[in-house]
């Protein structure tokens, strides 16, 4: 959904933050490397084609002083899913959808499961699995790290700046409940045979909020400058092995979907080196080149989508690749109203069909009129024109779509069917 003050580095070391740090704040250059699981899991292969390819939903917890009572569906996230927007996805092909999911926790203190987040959690869950797909479940905000840091562009405008929350780059206390959260989730999902992952955190962004070794500003915009840079408090690396080491304990068999920080971008996946615990999915996201997938829809002139060289996202793939280890691009899409989307879209499944790589688009939408025209950009199935199911993205989708043969008790998982 793209309807778009650090804290001292050293404080917080409360009882909470101090088992976190024993458990993790041991590594300054990132985490000690495990082997990965030798076995594939069959939803992610390592070799062949890809078993997954579907769609991201992406939501965030109702503000009454923001969204009113009803804008959205009315319920505790917007916009509201409904069996039928999961039966139209799986009807198009798709055989997964990713939850790009708020709160299940709460932002700040005490925190602790939100009941109404977990419930609408659980009841889209069981309605994407009644319609044959796989979900993803990818934790958008929680502890320390509110909704609105995805719209930060849009501050001050349709919501007020103070509902940003990124404390949890400086703050042991946020992420050692963060941790819990993640822990909380994956015992939430214990048993599903439906589930083909938890990702830890969408877009991990410490680079804005958090610190550097001289507890500044971090702003390590290059992979080489977040290496050196990058504070033992505020480096993901270490937050998110930590993290990956909770969720392993209770759960052996959970793909644990990470993604680099820098808003999961693929050339960041560099500093990550290789997978804390087994069964670890990298995640990426792509909008590139961002002049292109982000064209305002009345901005002068007419954006082409180009790439070439080592700048094409394929390029960018094969030079962080791990053997081994599966790769995900979690996220990736254009502006509805670009004349060429079909041309965007053909190559970046191609690129992921070439290696392996499951993937998913973003957006789809619901079957909420009112709010799609709110939030209209990513919208794949709509064309240039509003609320036309004409689209060039959905053209190139469906055919992709289309060679999905797996869906949730088709392969040797686990758990109930």
């Amino acid at each position: 959904m793209k309807r778009f003050r650090p804290e001292n580095p050293h404080g917080n070391w409360t009882r909470r933050g101090v088992i976190a740090a024993a458990a993790g704040l041991t590594a300054c250059s990132g985490p000690v490397a495990t082997a990965q699981s030798p076995k594939p899991h069959p939803l992610w292969p390592t070799e062949g084609p890809p078993v997954l390819r579907g769609a991201v939903i992406a939501q965030r917890r109702r503000r009454l002083e923001v969204d009113g009572e009803t804008f959205g569906g009315g319920g505790a996230v917007l916009p509201s899913y409904r069996q039928s927007d999961f039966d139209a996805l799986a009807e198009a092909g798709a055989n997964l959808v990713v939850m790009s999911f708020p709160e299940l926790w709460t932002v700040k203190p005490p925190y602790r499961r939100d009941t109404a987040m977990a419930d609408v959690l659980v009841q889209q869950l069981d309605a994407a699995k009644a319609a044959g797909l796989y979900s993803i479940v990818a934790l958008r905000s929680g502890p320390g790290r509110s909704d609105f840091i995805f719209h930060r562009d849009a501050r001050g405008s349709w919501f007020p700046e103070n509902l940003i929350v990124e404390s949890i780059w400086t703050n042991i206390d946020e992420q050692a409940a963060w941790a819990e959260m993640c822990v909380d989730a994956a015992r939430l999902v214990a048993g599903r045979n439906d589930i083909a992952g938890l990702n830890l955190m969408v877009e991990p962004e410490p680079n804005v909020s958090g610190t550097n070794l001289k507890g500044q500003p971090l702003g390590a915009w290059e992979p080489n400058q977040y290496i050196a840079d990058v504070s033992r408090v505020s480096d993901w690396r270490r937050i998110s092995a930590d993290i990956a080491a909770q969720v392993r304990a209770v759960s052996a068999d959970l793909p644990i979907l990470i993604s680099p920080p820098a808003f999961a971008r693929t050339d960041f996946l560099t500093v990550m080196n290789k997978p804390p615990v087994p069964g670890v999915v990298w995640c990426v996201h792509d909008y590139e080149p961002r002049d292109y997938t982000h064209h305002p829809r009345n901005a002068a002139g007419i954006s082409v989508f180009s790439e070439g060289g080592t700048h094409t996202f394929a390029s960018r793939v094969d030079a962080v690749r791990q053997q081994g280890v599966p790769l995900f691009l979690g996220e990736f899409g254009a502006s509805r109203w670009l004349g060429d989307i079909d041309t965007y879209y053909r190559a970046r499944i191609a690129a992921c069909e070439a290696r392996s790589m499951s993937w998913a688009a973003f957006r789809w939408p619901t079957g909420d009129g009112t709010y799609e025209k709110s939030d209209d950009m990513f919208n794949v199935l709509w064309g240039p024109n509003e609320g036309v199911a004409a689209g060039a993205a959905t053209a190139v989708l469906q055919p992709a779509w289309a060679k999905n043969t797996v869906r949730p008790g088709s392969v040797g998982l686990r758990g109930r069917s």
